[in-house]
Order: structure tokens, then C-alpha cells, then sequence
């Protein structure tokens, strides 16, 4: 069905294409990205969930509780630079795409006021030396062992290594996702939508245009103005399916009461975020609005590995919701389904993963829809704009004519002018002749008198 669906849209938006192509048309750049992401979508179908939010709110640990792994960086330093793309696959593998010459300039130029410290670490690893290799490289093709997934992740990704900040894209394959979620199916962390660098912000706020579900990270122990205005900037870029806008409030543990304190934080939340600009209604703010506690799931699945340390954070974890610490193992059930990672997965395989070619079907259908409505106020914009310049032409003739015909009176007058002033002139020609002759034969009868 939904192979039918994108041939039969795909087929029309390439006549649209073809005729925006038109140079007399003079397009603008939005639509022609519009039909760029239309195209690719139609063509390489992917369902995507975004997963955005400010520098350091836990989008990384967040997927790896979903992906079950730890395979993106959770370093305490900001490590999702490049966009990476999850997915599920036969072989694991990583591809690693880089930085054009000319995607770089803009990068370059796109620092902001606050990228002192992208520089200083730049400049620490001496990145510039290695610049040349790896901007324009072709992409890397990589396949690797499941548990090396993550290490050779981190040389791509990690701030640690000066090759990371060339890396415009990562995918990575991995063999042991669930078979609830398809290969179609996409997560993608996304680089900081307050990043340093405008140029990285960019990219994600384009996915979070395209993508087909957003889910946006913020720190449940801070949700403040700040925090309020990514969320409304997500609204904005999503502003004609509000429902995939999924918001997580992160690090939910680390509340002083979290059961009793998160529900006072998700009322405030609801009230801030119902109405025009954010969630049509309070049904689906309840829905979207959502609690994770990624990185005390992410232990409780790891128990068996986990360092002294980690184990006493699960300890205050446990002891915080009153259960028994003298058997932590045993709890283990129990906690994890208080960081409500379970049911952010639940909700991704029926919500999303089982209903996905439906849904980007439907996706497509409403992006049509979205090009088809630009592109006719465009040609009723260029319409107006030519019965505009046909109003002036027909005022100009006019006027012209009007020109026209007063210097056509000038040059009556000039010319009636003219010809009085020529029969003067021969007039005075005639009579002044007369008199020469005149003075002429009294000269002669002179000179034969001999006077």
C-alpha cells in the first residue's frame, strides 16, 4: 500500500519539480527544499523519531535504555556532535559520512558568540592538523562485532577524539533490536538544539521538520522558561502534526520525591503546554507529556556488570522508593519499571513501529498536501504580481499616450510657429532685396552720371 501511495504522490511532485525548474518561475528556496525532502522521503522510507533537546538532558542514555545497549556515548563532557542514526539490521555495522568543503565553510562561519570552548578543544586536540583528511572524504563503510559497536562509535563521535568534528553523519547498524521494531524505523539522537555551532543546531532543527515522531528531551529537575522555549521551537517546526511531539522529562530520580514531585511538575507542564502553539488538548498533553529515568534502567539491566559505584546509586534509587536494600537484586523488577523506560518502549512499537507505513502514508499525503497548498498560493502570488505589472503596462500606455499627444501639440505649435517665422523671413527676405536693388541701380545711375 504505502509503495502505491508514494509512486502515485512521487509521479505528481516531480511534474511540480519540473515546472518550478522553469527559470521564469523564479521560485524560492522553501519550496524547492520542501520537494527536495518529499523526493527522498518517497524514495528512501524511513520512519524517524527525532530525539532533541538541549546539551546534556540525557538524549543518549535515553536510546540506549531503548536500544538496550549502551552504544552512544554518555560521557559526563556533551558527546552528540554528529547526528546518529540507529537502526535495525542483519549485520551490525557503522557508516560514517563527512563534511563537504563547502558544508564546512558554513559550519566554520556559524560559530556563535559562545563557541570559546568548541574552540579551545579544537585547538587542545589540534584538530586543524588533521582537517584536510578527513573534509570531502568518502564514506566509511564499516562492519564490526555487536559489543564493538560502541567503541568504534566513540572514534567518530566522542569529544575526545579531533576526527569527530568532521563526521557530518553516523548510522549504525545493529542485529539484536527487537523484532517489534523495523528496520524502517529510525531513532536518531540529534546534536544540541542550543549547540555553539548554528550550522549543527540547523541540522536538527530541519529533522525535527522531517521527522515523523519528536521526542524532546528536557531535565525533569529543571523545567523552566528555558526549557519551555525549546519545547515551543520543537511546536514550530512541527506545528501541522502536534501529536508526534512526545516530551520526556528526563532524570526523573534525581527529584527529591519523584513519585510525589513529578505530579506537581506535569500539572505545570500541561498548563503551559495546552493550547495555541502547543498540544490541541489536555488528553494529549496527559499522553505526550512522559517521566524516564533512562540511566537507572540503563544500570538495572546492566546489574551483573556494574562498577561499586553504580551500585550505590541503584542503592539510593531503591531506598528512596522504600524498598529493600538488604536484597537489591531482587528489586531489580521493580525498578525498572519506575523509570518508565518500558513503557516509552510499549508506546514506540504500538504507537509508531506497527502502524508505520500507515502512518508515513499518511505523512506523505499531508507533505503533498503542504507543497500543493505553497505552490498554489505561489502561482496566485505570481498571478497577482502579473495582473499587477499588466495594470501598470496599461497605466504606462496611457500615460504615455498622454505624453504623447501633449508633445504632439507642442510640435503643432512649433511647427505653425515655424512657418509664420519662415513667411517672415522670406517677407523680410523680399522686401530687403527690393531695397538692395534699389540702392544697387541708384549706385549704377551714379557711376554712369559720373557723380
Amino acid at each position: 500500500m504505502f509503495n502505491d501511495i508514494s509512486d502515485v504522490y512521487l509521479r505528481k511532485i516531480e511534474r511540480y519539480q519540473a515546472l518550478i525548474n522553469l527559470p521564469e518561475v523564479n521560485a524560492d528556496n522553501t519550496i524547492f527544499d520542501k520537494i527536495k525532502d518529499f523526493i527522498d522521503l518517497c524514495t528512501n522510507p524511513e520512519f524517524q523519531i527525532a530525539f532533541v533537546g538541549t546539551i546534556k538532558t540525557g538524549k543518549s542514555t535515553l536510546i540506549n535504555s531503548l536500544l538496550g545497549h549502551n552504544y552512544a556515548s554518555m560521557a559526563v563532557t556533551p558527546e552528540t556532535a554528529a547526528l546518529t542514526k540507529f537502526r535495525s539490521s542483519s549485520k551490525d555495522y557503522v557508516k560514517v559520512n563527512f563534511y563537504s568543503k563547502d558544508e564546512w565553510r558554513l559550519l566554520w562561519d556559524s560559530r556563535t558568540s559562545g563557541a570559546d570552548a568548541f574552540m579551545r578543544e579544537y585547538n587542545a586536540l589540534k584538530a586543524e592538523t588533521i582537517k584536510d583528511k578527513w573534509i570531502g572524504h568518502p564514506p566509511i563503510y564499516k562492519e564490526v562485532t555487536n559489543n564493538n559497536i560502541d567503541k568504534e562509535l566513540s572514534i567518530w563521535s566522542s569529544s575526545k577524539y579531533p576526527e569527530h568534528y568532521f563526521v557530518k553523519e553516523i548510522e549504525v547498524g545493529i542485529s539484536t533490536m527487537p523484532d517489534s521494531i523495523p528496520k524502517q524505523v529510525v531513532f536518531v539522537d540529534t546534536p544540541g538544539l542550543s549547540d555553539p555551532v548554528a550550522y549543527r543546531s540547523e541540522i536538527t532543527k530541519q529533522y525535527i521538520r522531517k521527522a515523523n515522531a519528536v521526542f524532546v528531551c528536557v531535565d525533569s529537575q529543571k523545567v523552566q522558561k528555558e526549557e519551555i522555549e525549546t519545547i515551543s521551537s520543537v511546536f514550530s517546526f512541527s506545528s501541522y502534526n502536534k501529536e508526534k511531539v512526545h516530551i520526556i522529562a528526563t532524570h526523573w530520580d534525581k527529584l527529591n520525591n519523584p513519585e510525589a514531585d513529578w505530579l506537581e511538575q506535569k500539572k505545570w507542564l500541561k498548563s503551559r503546554l495546552v493550547g495555541k502553539g502547543f498540544f490541541d488538548t489536555s488528553e494529549m498533553a496527559e499522553e505526550n507529556i512522559i517521566h524516564s529515568a533512562a540511566h537507572i534502567y540503563n544500570l538495572c539491566r546492566d546489574f551483573e556488570t556494574i562498577t561499586q559505584d553504580e551500585n550505590i546509586t541503584l542503592m539510593q534509587f531503591a531506598l528512596g522508593m522504600k524498598m529493600d536494600i538488604n536484597n537489591l537484586k531482587c528489586c531489580i523488577p521493580e525498578m525498572k519499571k519506575k523509570t518508565n523506560i518500558k513503557y516509552i518502549q510499549t508506546l514506540i512499537v504500538e504507537k509508531f513501529a506497527k502502524k508505520y507505513e500507515k502512518l508515513l502514508a499518511t505523512d506523505i499525503e499531508m507533505k503533498y498536501k503542504d507543497i500543493n497548498y505553497i505552490i498554489n498560493r505561489f502561482a496566485k502570488e505570481r498571478q497577482h504580481d502579473l495582473n499587477e505589472m499588466i495594470t501598470m503596462s496599461k497605466l504606462n500606455i496611457k500615460e504615455m499616450e498622454a505624453k504623447v499627444k501633449k508633445q504632439q501639440i507642442k510640435h503643432d505649435d512649433i511647427m505653425i510657429g515655424a512657418q509664420q517665422l519662415t513667411a517672415l523671413i522670406t517677407e523680410v527676405e523680399k522686401s530687403t532685396q527690393k531695397r538692395l536693388d534699389e540702392v544697387l541701380s541708384k549706385l549704377k545711375s551714379y557711376r554712369q552720371s559720373g557723380i
